[in-house]
């Protein structure tokens, strides 16, 4: 069988999304891949640890400068793999293979021509209908990988009596204007109290400046039906993820954290669309976007702030449509009043 070496850096999202990939590998009926190591950030090694099918984990140290890749490539040198996959396509990725003295077997198929064709002429190209699963997927099929069903590469981590009636709502994002407005998050945790569940709120690093002193966080406190999360490495946040019944958030790494660990999602899409090739994988989640306004999309990742002023992507997805979208969900089989 032959070994394999999947280098991929990127944000959170991504490498949930290649954990999912890589799952294909250890769940095929006869399995062709032998020893499987994953090189990503140092920050997501541990998490990445716990993924189902990767024997080994290579961290990059960050901040990922030049004598930092060659430290990495002197290590991998020491215990070589007979299959390279180039899971990014960015240039740190090709150094580290240049530095390796090989050239990957196959590298990601970028759209990132076509998304800028998308934002500049509003022209949809054909390649952005695949899914960025779509893409890594066929990196297994073109180095000739036997591979089977893809599975949420944390879910061993979830409760094994299942989840229970437990919202998790996740308003952070990378970028500000890609967050659901905080006046909407609090009628919506307003409305899951009154129903009577409990409330997971998760709090990450980004979140903490805006967060203290919000209307959020003054709903929040001091309310015991209300668990914050807060200050927790990425693997203590993906058990709470896991131990929620439906995770709301935005167009963000919990988003697909979430997934990973089996809990489907109910996201808010705002100034990123579904060409872009991050929407929600598991079946049961959901997505709320709105299809009404000729300015979405209007940056490569929700970075920009908005040209408009009103941020009328998301402010126009209201908290009722929300709540009765969240009810809908099979998860919650009509508990919600």
């Amino acid at each position: 069988m032959n070994s394999v070496l999947v280098i991929r850096f990127g944000a959170l999202g991504d490498l949930c999304l290649v954990g999912w990939t890589l799952t294909r590998l250890v769940t095929a009926a006869e399995r062709t891949a032998g020893r499987i190591t994953l090189v990503t950030k140092a920050r997501f090694a541990a998490l990445a640890r716990e993924f189902r099918g990767i024997d080994r984990v290579i961290p990059l140290a960050e901040p990922g400068r030049a004598v930092d890749l060659w430290r990495l490539a002197r290590e991998l040198r020491t215990d070589p793999d007979d299959l390279v996959i180039d899971a990014h396509r960015v240039l740190r990725s090709r150094l580290l293979a240049g530095l390796l003295g090989r050239s990957p077997h196959v590298r990601l198929r970028k759209d990132t021509t076509a998304r800028l064709r998308l934002l500049r002429t509003g022209e949809a190209d054909p390649r952005l209908s695949r899914h960025l699963r779509d893409r890594l997927d066929a990196l297994l099929d073109d180095v000739g990988l036997t591979t089977g069903e893809a599975t949420p590469p944390l879910a061993h981590l979830a409760p094994e009596l299942g989840r229970p009636a437990v919202l998790g709502l996740a308003p952070g994002a990378q970028w500000d204007p890609k967050r659901w407005p905080v006046v909407h998050w609090v009628a919506l945790l307003e409305r899951g109290l009154a129903s009577g569940v409990r409330i997971r709120l998760f709090v990450g690093p980004r979140e903490e400046a805006w967060f203290e002193g919000s209307d959020l966080a003054r709903a929040t406190a001091g309310v015991s039906e209300v668990e914050t999360v807060r200050g927790a490495s990425l693997t203590e946040v993906a058990r709470e993820l896991a131990a929620c019944r439906t995770v709301v958030c935005n167009d963000s790494g919990l988003l697909h954290l979430a997934e990973a660990t089996g809990t489907p999602v109910l996201a808010f899409f705002g100034p990123t669309v579904r060409a872009f090739g991050y929407t929600p994988q598991l079946e049961q989640s959901r997505l709320l976007e709105r299809h009404d306004l000729d300015c979405r999309p209007c940056s490569r990742n929700g970075k920009r702030p908005c040209h408009r002023g009103d941020l009328a992507c998301l402010v126009r997805i209201e908290p009722d449509t929300a709540w009765q979208a969240l009810r809908a969900m099979p998860a919650w089989q009509e508990e919600l009043a």
